[in-house]
């Protein structure tokens, strides 16, 4: 089975970077960017499992930013990162993306 992969879309590089070494750590492929139009433009044949997007990045596009994801990548799943990703917040976002990234598919999600 193929690893896992995520997309962090995300304007601060810290942020990011912190995000991507938790991610790798967990064994998930991990690719980063700072804009949506960067999340739009990447590489073809990445198909994430999951978005992880901040909410400022999403700001002016909204549900358009969001049916272009899911026009893109049909079984991904898109969740907003909080404000703050500091210590519990982050230990509480890995769990959840440990979680999505266990579901056989996006149908899983009516199950939680």
């Amino acid at each position: 089975m193929p690893p896992k992969s995520v997309m962090v879309v995300h304007p601060d590089s810290s942020v990011r970077r912190a995000l991507q070494l938790a991610l790798e750590n967990r064994g998930i492929r991990i690719a980063t960017d700072q804009t949506s139009a960067g999340l739009l433009a990447c590489d073809p044949g990445l198909r994430p499992d999951l978005v992880l997007l901040d909410r400022s990045v999403a700001a002016g596009q909204g549900i358009d930013l969001l049916s272009e994801i899911s026009r893109k990548w049909k079984e991904t799943v898109t969740v907003f990162l909080p404000e703050d990703l500091g210590g519990a917040s982050l230990g509480a976002l890995l769990n959840i993306v440990d979680r999505l990234l266990g579901m056989r598919s996006t149908r899983d999600l009516l199950a939680v």
